[in-house]
């Protein structure tokens, strides 16, 4: 009868657990959802075929033409990941990691076209964006986001709190570029 009860108690402790992860996860999409424009944002500056041409004139460049590029798409890696950082001072090492999903874009307005993808392949024309380091204490999350094109990169820190439901971005931290 005692090793029912232990079993039990068990299987209880256990089911606990596997809901607060699950409702951490659902947590997470939720901010990811609802602030997807935030966290890829100033997609522009990396897109090349809205750079100006420059006219020109001197008799040498007779038979150029102007470079016509497509315009880039988005490529989101489609893992929350868990990177070493020698940035992040504190050591945490209580990420969430979890795949996202189509359904986690529903909130995407850009003219870009966005793309879950599984991985970076170093096409010159997407600009490939992942997410890591992926922290939620309470009422309080961050996520960091690196954006890359070519060799071009750059790495952001966010900063979000949980006002009535609704995950509010706070604050972007610059992390370097390159």
């Amino acid at each position: 009868m005692i090793g029912n009860f232990k079993v039990l108690r068990i299987v209880i402790i256990l089911l606990l657990l596997g809901c607060k992860k699950q409702n951490e996860t659902e947590d997470s999409r939720k901010l990811i959802t609802q602030n997807i424009n935030v966290l890829i944002d100033s997609v522009e500056s990396f897109d090349i075929s809205k750079m100006p041409v420059s006219s020109v004139s001197h008799k040498d460049f007779k038979n150029y033409k102007p470079l016509k590029v497509k315009q880039m798409t988005i490529g989101l890696l489609d893992s929350i990941l868990v990177k070493e950082n020698k940035l992040n001072k504190n050591n945490e090492t209580n990420y969430l990691r979890f795949n996202l999903q189509k359904e986690d874009l529903v909130n995407f307005k850009s003219h870009y076209k966005i793309e879950i993808v599984k991985v970076n392949n170093y096409d010159t024309n997407v600009l490939f964006v992942s997410f890591f380091n992926f922290s939620m204490k309470g009422n309080k999350s961050s996520i960091e986001v690196k954006k890359r094109i070519g060799i071009s990169m750059i790495h952001h820190k966010y900063y979000f709190e949980k006002e009535n439901d609704t995950w509010v971005f706070k604050k972007k931290e610059f992390f370097g570029m390159g």
